[in-house]
């Protein structure tokens, strides 16, 4: 069945998509005024911040989007054993969140890059705590994402009303991060209380034994995001220690633009996941044939939207920042415009063929030696190029791992189902 023709896809990638508005196209339209009122090394400071963090959310997450999506949506109907899933899964992250937190503290305090900012990264820690409570994965998984839209949308529209408001100062950068955070904040807190008011689950005591269980199945997911944000995430935190904040801020400008391009297109992977499931356990014929028609729909939009980036990445910059120091980004947006295609094209192939057809293994395999990859060249190309070197290294690893997926699918001879 073709995507457009899917009334249960079209809406729930819809709600997706206005989602995905809502975690990257609000605030991208809020960081050009947080990097003109605090300069490029102070929003430097929150992107390095958050940086770092995300390191600590990537862990709580533990592949459970994925992993419990899956047990969800091959539940369907059963609401016992979405339940068993729902509450197990939040024990696990829990018990995460608290050996990070063990972690975490201490790192703050004993090294001088965090200490000396260790406010900062504190209040970035909320967002690890917000991660944890988002319970996205059994709204993908029931097909309901309608259902969480709204608290996620409206707490982020109030952010940058407050944040404008407040926000004055190149001084004020903690208290911007105070704000983003605390938004995050109050979706998940809001999730929580739609699936508790409108009976989603129902309460069963979770156990260890059972927590753990969830813990293994997610754990080759873990891997592979965990060799995945290695070359995404890590390429800000090299940044920041070996070059320093403004570099952070000058990439992060253009970062994020891309990083929301990545964002939106990828809402179309989190979609179909569920139904690619299904059409899986119907054909294997019909889920790659599914998957193709995606592929090629995906590689039109993001060829169309790298070529208006690159011509048009110096009136994008000057539009949203006001040039100053931020003038640099342009090079940095131009040499970005191939990330989008590749990216989200390997997250759907990684997603719903590998995962979908019990190849976590080599699904990993392949990850883990483009994270190697990543982490040879990554100090080099920084020191010798700065932020261009950052995006270098993204793109070429998006490629090497993109070469090695079709590789093996390839000889794999998967595409021959369709």
């Amino acid at each position: 069945m073709a995507f457009y023709k899917d009334k249960v896809l079209r809406k729930n990638f819809s709600y997706l998509f206005l989602l995905q508005i809502a975690n990257y196209i609000i605030p991208l339209f809020l960081f050009p005024y947080l990097g003109r009122v605090l300069g490029t090394e102070n929003f430097g400071k929150i992107m390095f911040a958050q940086a770092v963090i995300a390191y600590f959310v990537l862990f709580t997450d533990f592949g459970f989007n994925v992993s419990s999506t899956k047990e969800i949506a091959d539940a369907l109907g059963d609401k016992q054993k979405i339940s068993d899933t729902f509450w197990n899964t939040m024990l696990a992250k829990s018990l995460f969140l608290l050996a990070s937190l063990i972690v975490f503290m201490p790192i703050v305090y004993s090294f001088e890059r965090f200490n000396n900012e260790h406010l900062l990264f504190i209040i970035s820690f909320i967002n690890v705590l917000s991660s944890v409570l988002l319970p996205l994965w059994l709204f993908q998984g029931l097909e309901k994402m309608g259902l969480i839209v709204a608290v996620n949308t409206i707490p982020r529209v109030l952010m940058c009303m407050a944040t404008v408001y407040f926000v004055k100062t190149e001084k004020d950068y903690n208290l911007a991060l105070l704000i983003q955070v605390l938004a995050n904040l109050v979706s998940a807190l809001l999730s929580l209380i739609i699936v508790f008011q409108l009976k989603l689950v129902n309460f069963i005591k979770p156990s260890f034994q059972k927590a753990k269980m969830q813990i293994k199945n997610g754990w080759h997911i873990f891997a592979t995001s965990l060799s995945s944000n290695l070359y995404t995430t890590t390429n800000t935190v090299v940044l920041g220690l070996l070059v320093g904040d403004i570099a952070v801020g000058i990439y992060s400008a253009s970062d994020k633009i891309i990083r929301a391009i990545i964002g939106l297109l990828s809402s179309i992977t989190q979609v179909i996941f569920p139904r690619v499931n299904v059409y899986y356990n119907e054909s294997k014929q019909k889920s790659i044939s599914f998957i193709k028609q995606i592929i090629k729909l995906v590689s039109i939009a993001c060829i169309i939207i790298g070529v208006i980036i690159y011509f048009s990445a110096d009136q994008i910059i000057m539009l949203l920042f006001k040039g100053g120091d931020f003038k640099n980004s342009v090079k940095v947006l131009q040499y970005s415009v191939l990330l989008p295609l590749f990216s989200v094209v390997n997250g759907i192939i990684a997603i719903n063929i590998f995962i979908t057809f019990g190849l976590k293994k080599n699904l990993l395999q392949i990850v883990f030696i483009g994270c190697l990859f990543s982490l040879i060249c990554i100090s080099p190309l920084v020191l010798y190029f700065k932020e261009i070197g950052a995006v270098i290294c993204a793109t070429i690893t998006e490629i090497v791992i993109f070469v090695l997926l079709i590789s093996f699918i390839t000889k794999k001879k998967l595409t021959s189902y369709a």
